[in-house]
């Protein structure tokens, strides 16, 4: 066996099959990430995979380069490494690409076309394509080529920009409850509630009273005479009023008691009797005020006011519930990372 080996080698034919064999095994090495990938399947080049689609070093390298100059202007001075590791744009920068990834890959469920002409038009609108006010063929494809890209890779980066933001705006649009939310919880979080509050000179007759008073609400006023309590009658007071006003002070109230009278309904007695600075109180709430909300929109200068804080409200809802969409989808999408492949990248 091994003298065949030995002539074998020594031949013409085993010298060209061993160099054969040889370069195989160097270049199947060479390529072998970008066959079988690392950590999974993945080709070096992407830092992430969802659902089948590779999100390359160089977008993720374009868009971390972008957040980046979004965050220096922000703080208007240069950012030094340790700042930018505290900011996590990296992850942030990921995060984003991601999600693009998985609205780019429901296009078709909801039902978005973008047309080449839609697509055409708003390119031919764009200023720095445009040559003595008009679209300049020439300027477009230089333009794009000095920016490392061709015409129909940026067609196509448009066209998926597109399809993302319409699908963004059906997913917002369809918490449509928000408007009529805000008006309730506006109307809860700013009630007032006028009580009466009788207090006494000790715990006991406090305890006593309050036993009766839960039987007999009607005659509360009554009872606190019969008791020789001291009667105060409270007026309308939202709970950031109420905080604020003399009575507040006056009685020693504290939060645990505000809780217990912004959350009792009308012609409750509270069931517990509170320490005051005079002694020991018994509250009884008497009225409950739901407030409307009235939008302001006598500005002066439209352009330059604030959005109302219903418009703030609806948009906060609108956002977070796209947030939380588009982290269910994330949820059900093939999302592979190649931490190799962000390891290398120079934060």
């Amino acid at each position: 066996m091994l003298d065949f080996l030995r002539r074998f080698y020594t031949s013409a034919f085993g010298k060209v099959i061993t160099i054969f064999v040889g370069v195989l095994f160097i270049v199947g090495f060479s390529f072998l990430p970008y066959i079988i990938g690392e950590g999974g399947g993945m080709s070096p080049r992407n830092v992430a995979v969802v659902n089948g689609k590779g999100i390359s070093m160089y977008e993720f390298n374009s868009y971390y380069g972008s957040l980046e100059n979004e965050y220096k202007n922000l703080y208007g001075k240069r950012l030094n490494r340790k700042q930018l590791k505290s900011l996590d744009i990296s992850g942030a920068a990921l995060s984003s690409l991601i999600a693009d990834r998985v609205l780019e890959s429901k296009i078709d469920v909801f039902g978005i076309y973008v047309s080449k002409d839609f697509i055409a038009r708003n390119i031919a609108s764009y200023r720095a394509f445009k040559k003595d006010g008009e679209f300049n063929n020439a300027l477009f494809v230089s333009t794009l080529l000095a920016n490392h890209t061709t015409p129909a890779a940026f067609e196509k980066k448009y066209r998926l920009q597109v399809a993302r933001s319409y699908i963004r705006t059906i997913i917002g649009e369809s918490s449509g409850m928000v408007g009529g939310q805000f008006l309730d919880d506006y109307s809860i979080s700013n009630k007032s509630v006028a009580f009466n509050i009788a207090v006494f000179k000790s715990r006991n007759i406090a305890n006593s009273f309050l036993k009766k008073s839960i039987l007999f609400s009607d005659s509360f006023n009554k009872l606190a005479k019969e008791f020789d309590g001291t009667l105060k009658y409270i007026p309308l007071y939202s709970e950031t009023n109420l905080v604020k006003s003399s009575y507040f002070k006056k009685y020693g109230l504290n939060s645990g008691m505000i809780t217990s009278l912004y959350d009792a309904p009308i012609d409750t007695v509270i069931s517990s009797v509170i320490p005051v600075k005079a002694g020991f109180a018994v509250i009884k709430i008497l009225k409950v005020y739901f407030p409307t909300y009235t939008n302001v929109s006598n500005y002066k200068n439209k352009k330059n006011a604030l959005l109302s804080r219903r418009e703030v409200y609806v948009l906060q809802k609108k956002r977070g519930f796209l947030y939380d969409y588009v982290d269910y989808l994330e949820s059900k999408a093939n999302v592979k990372i190649n931490k190799k492949a962000l390891a290398t990248f120079n934060f």
